[in-house]
């Protein structure tokens, strides 16, 4: 009979792997560092030429005396491209985070 319960080897934890546990991490701090770099780069990139707010020298911008002004020039049109280029790869990072998740979508 095979024993149900395999004991650790010597010196090992839990018999696992450091360097797994190491990859892991890396791996984790990577993604989450490009994503949240991505999410922010297309939040930026939508936000160029957003209106200015004009206030006297002092004053708090949320302020009563705050002046919202028009924008002077539409967004480039390549900021949008790239702006929405950097939210569809946040998306699709998700979307892949979601099939990895949940064993139906893949057969395992």
């Amino acid at each position: 009979m095979m024993p149900l319960v395999r004991t650790a080897a010597a010196g090992s934890w839990l018999d696992t792997e450091g360097g797994s546990i190491a990859l892991v991490f890396v791996v984790g701090l990577s993604a989450t560092l490009i994503i949240v770099g991505l999410y922010a780069l297309g939040i930026r990139l939508l936000a160029v030429g957003a209106p200015d707010v004009r206030v006297p020298p002092g004053e708090d911008p949320e302020g009563p005396r705050a002046v919202v002004e028009h924008r002077e020039h539409p967004r480039p049109l390549a900021a949008t491209l790239a702006g929405g280029v950097c939210l569809a790869g946040v998306a699709a990072a998700v979307v892949y985070g979601i099939y990895l998740v949940i064993p139906v979508f893949h057969g395992a």
